[in-house]
């Protein structure tokens, strides 16, 4: 049925349907980063249970990768994207409307629930509506529109919280994406795009990927790289420079802006390098290498200057590794030929679960702070000795993730295809 439409019709439909991944991402990267302060004060929680807002969403988002491709083949890809996409958009009301740590925690499980079939979703109607002649760069398409759900959730986020409040900002950005969704349901209503012919539930592939030992190193390279990232893009970062520099919302969310910008810059300078390089492996190890300097140079920052362009630099130096996510999906489409989508959709799980974990981590090691914080009526600023102990664990991330880059194995570019980045 979609096959038919005409051109003009795809690629409108394309677009809304990016709606959602929009927003998908938007509520992963903005919440709780960029109005950490704002959600810690109003609701009187320690860093932990801030930073559970984040992780809670991300935790339920990795285990579900495991799964969601099974379960759009036995649901139906359509039903199960409008089911989570209304999902999404029913978190993100109650999120605004939210005055009970309960129902803070519960909207956020409705939104990681609904955010988890965005990517694979858009994955499957790209290819639905444009086939494989252009599948690539209409993927390519979706991976920057949702991205820039990501880059709005930084500085145009912040500004408009701070012209209207966060409730007001979240409550009318939820009322957008309701009426993107509609607009998808009665789409695939009128079209008969919501009946499905359900086929059985099979997780060999699972199977399959979970026991090739040749995956590991490119997991836990993958894993820590990604999560050094986004503990800093989308948990802690801003928080950091106006805690430690004392710079204001708008120019701390104006340096995490610029790091998810710089991020979208390196997913597409990365996936186009990677064709390019036949030495995949001494590429993964000189990105590692950059992981660790940019936690000694965040560390020494931490201790002995607190300059605001030094945490740029290294700002800058977390995206360009967060952004090489092309790179080693492509190492794990090459070792696993035959359950690439599964493979691929493992990785990004195990991304996924380990920033939840670490989150939670960064939040319990801030609260062991919290004697020495400085409590105000917009804020608890916490000492830099928290952000130190965070900087000594990313540190120690990144010299397991070096290490393990040093066992990849070098399978060669004759087998490589142009993948996505792990979203």
């Amino acid at each position: 049925m979609e096959n038919r439409l005409s051109l003009k019709r795809k690629i409108v439909l394309f677009l809304v349907l990016n709606g959602f991944y929009f927003f998908s991402y938007f509520h992963r990267v903005g919440i709780p980063g960029t109005i950490f302060n704002q959600l810690q004060i109003d609701f009187h929680l320690t860093a932990n249970q801030v930073a559970g807002l984040g992780t809670i969403v991300l935790g339920i988002y990795g285990m579900l990768q495991f799964f969601i491709g099974p379960f759009m083949d036995f649901f139906g890809t359509n039903r199960i994207f409008v089911g989570g996409g209304f999902l999404l958009c029913l978190g993100s009301f109650l999120f605004s409307l939210s005055h009970s740590v309960f129902l803070l925690y519960f909207s956020r499980v409705l939104v990681g629930f609904g955010a988890s079939v965005a990517f694979l979703g858009i994955v499957k109607k790209t290819d639905d509506l444009f086939g494989d002649d252009f599948f690539s760069v209409m993927l390519g398409i979706a991976l920057f529109l949702g991205y820039s759900g990501g880059l709005f959730a930084t500085l145009p986020f912040e500004r408009l919280v701070a012209a209207f409040g966060w409730r007001n900002t979240i409550f009318w950005l939820s009322a957008i994406l309701l009426v993107i969704m509609i607009t998808i349901l009665f789409d695939f209503s009128k079209n008969n795009l919501l009946k499905h012919q359900k086929s059985s539930i099979s997780f060999s592939d699972i199977k399959t990927a979970i026991l090739n030992r040749k995956s590991y190193p490119v997991i836990i390279v993958a894993s820590i790289n990604f999560t050094i990232y986004f503990l800093f893009q989308g948990i802690i970062g801003k928080k950091l420079l106006q805690d430690i520099c004392q710079l204001s919302s708008k120019t701390a969310a104006s340096f995490t802006f610029t790091m998810m910008a710089g991020a979208m810059f390196f997913v597409l300078f990365w996936g186009s390098l990677v064709h390019i390089i036949k030495k995949r492996k001494k590429l993964v190890n000189y990105i590692c290498f950059i992981s660790t300097f940019s936690c000694v140079l965040m560390f020494f920052n931490l201790i002995l200057w607190k300059e605001p362009m030094i945490f740029f630099f290294s700002f800058f130096l977390f995206a360009s590794v967060g952004g090489c996510s092309p790179l080693t999906t492509t190492i794990i489409k090459e070792i696993n030929p035959s359950t690439v989508g599964t493979s691929v959709g493992f990785i990004n799980g195990i991304c996924y679960l380990l920033v939840a974990i670490s989150g939670n981590m960064t939040g319990f090691i801030m609260d062991r702070f919290s004697s020495k914080a400085i409590v105000t009526d917009e804020a608890v600023i916490y000492p830099a000795l928290a952000y130190v102990a965070v900087c000594l664990m990313c540190f120690f991330y990144s010299l397991i993730a070096l290490s393990a880059s040093f066992k990849i194995s070098e399978v060669g570019k004759e087998q490589a295809v142009e993948i996505p980045a792990p979203i």
